[in-house]
């Protein structure tokens, strides 16, 4: 870890640096969430093959379980940070301790508890959910440690989008290209071997994120950011409401995303659109590798963007021309020709290019805001000398979880408008009109509603490049005067 010198206050004296290759590693942290909250997306069909269970219990189910999660969140960001070891710092030992949570849940659900009813399966479900919450803290005490520079921070935005769509990409090759047909269909025994895919590759993420995080994930790197007398609360969240605007812009911007993705990333809608409207559900495999390859470009645009111009109007900017896509995508099925995708040449083409750009914008926007929330923790630490990125990204997630825990309530509603009340749909159901406009306004119609939401929003944040300028100038000095603090403090207690 170092600190790069320079000549003044703007300099990037004020700025924590690391190698590339330790971004390139730390990064996958994020994807590691990402693999294992894939894995329990597909819950309604986990329900129903290994536990009998109606689509629209494991909707409640895992409502209720965003609700655990939205409570869970914060008293992990005030309890877990305390977690200090002077070998291997906090960040490490908190991912570890989600892994395992996370991964003894998958292999619960999946291999353990099968058949045996509704409440084993909620018990490894919130399981699940507090594992995740864990790991999130480590994530974001890590995200704030391994750098604050403005040219670094959103290049891990950009590797983070990378490997998630990478990793989706290839999941779902995995599953539509050689698990589907070898099983037939989407059967608990095709979930089985996704499960042990995901506990396995992500064991090997984290710990190649744990290695890149051991130049700055030490004792005295974190000390320096706690001052003896600053004591963290859950009444923290409620001042926060009060007097960071830009937290207030990221709670609106992240609730509103959040509900919406909650429904258009659904399995179920997934299968709708390929399996049932379009009618070919290994499509999805067919054109990943097109949508991956669109979206590494243009993240690596937006993020070369965001080190000019600042996350926030990068964000602003791409949450734009993501709500553009997806209305030219509702246009495109309006028009009937969906029936035609991987039959003939010009829909083909059109639909590859539509649903390209439009994973890709929703790529970049979550490239921007992986940017936007390390800010957000760092300006509250300029406004009130609390350093605490985790209780502020997790009120932020907090209270877009308690939004979106109405998805699956939503998405089970409209599920139930077109017939699937005991059961989910399948790859080659009827296509009638009426499930034509719920998909439309499950898959489009959602996103667009959660983009309009945070376009409002973001009139309303403050932190620009030169802002940011200003606030790791001041968080510079107050570190190194906490560190100053918490050395006297302790020899002071070693003296007595």
């Amino acid at each position: 870890m170092s600190t790069t010198k320079g000549t003044s206050p703007n300099a990037t004296s004020n700025y924590t640096t690391c190698k590339l290759w330790q971004i390139i590693c730390y990064s996958m942290v994020p994807a590691v969430g990402n693999f294992f909250m894939i894995v329990f997306t597909m819950n309604a069909y986990i329900a129903k093959g290994g536990y009998g269970l109606a689509t629209a219990l494991a909707a409640s189910i895992a409502s209720s379980g965003k609700l655990f999660d939205a409570v869970t969140d914060p008293l992990c960001a005030v309890l877990v940070p305390k977690m200090r070891s002077k070998r291997f710092g906090a960040a490490r030992p908190i991912l570890a301790i989600g892994y395992l949570m996370m991964a003894a849940s998958v292999l619960g659900i999946m291999f353990v508890f099968p058949g045996m009813g509704i409440v084993p399966y909620a018990i490894c479900y919130m399981l699940y959910i507090l594992g995740r919450t864990i790991h999130n803290q480590g994530k974001n005490i890590a995200s704030n440690l391994i750098t604050n520079d403005p040219k670094q921070r959103p290049l891990i935005g950009r590797c983070s989008q990378i490997y998630t769509m990478v990793l989706a990409m290839l999941l779902s090759l995995y599953r539509g290209k050689i698990l589907f047909p070898i099983f037939g269909g989407l059967t608990f025994e095709l979930l089985q071997v996704i499960g042990v895919t995901c506990v396995i590759a992500c064991l090997i993420m984290d710990l190649l994120a744990m290695f890149a995080l051991k130049d700055c994930d030490t004792y005295e790197n974190v000390l320096a950011h706690y001052h003896p007398s600053v004591k963290i609360k859950l009444s923290d969240m409620v001042g926060m409401l009060k007097h960071n605007s830009a937290f207030v812009a990221g709670v609106v911007s992240d609730a509103s995303d959040k509900l919406a993705n909650e429904v258009a990333s659904a399995s179920v809608v997934n299968t709708l659109v390929f399996g049932v409207l379009i009618g070919n559900y290994g499509f999805t495999g067919d054109i990943s590798i097109y949508t991956t390859i669109t979206s590494v470009v243009l993240i690596f645009f937006i993020t070369g963007i965001a080190k000019k111009i600042g996350a926030g109007k990068a964000y602003l900017r791409y949450t734009w021309v993501a709500t553009g896509v997806a209305i030219a995508m509702f246009l495109f099925f309006l028009m009937g020709e969906y029936t035609q995708i991987s039959v003939k040449l010009i829909p083909t083409v059109i639909f590859v290019v539509l649903y390209s750009m439009l994973t890709a914008s929703k790529s970049t926007t979550n490239a921007a805001i992986v940017t936007m929330y390390q800010d957000i923790a760092d300006y509250e630490f300029y406004l009130t000398g609390k350093y605490e990125p985790g209780l502020v990204i997790a009120t932020i997630t907090m209270l877009g979880k308690i939004v979106s825990a109405a998805g699956g309530l939503i998405t089970a509603a409209l599920l139930a408008t077109i017939g699937y009340v005991d059961n989910v749909p399948q790859p080659g159901d009827p296509a009638t009109q009426k499930v034509f406009w719920v998909t439309m306004l499950m898959w489009l119609g959602m996103m667009i509603m959660g983009w309009v939401c945070s376009i409002i929003a973001m009139h309303w944040y403050p932190l620009t490049a030169e802002k940011m300028v200003e606030v790791q100038a001041a968080n510079k000095i107050r570190k190194q005067e906490n560190l100053a603090a918490q050395k006297a403090a302790e020899a002071a207690a070693a003296a007595k």
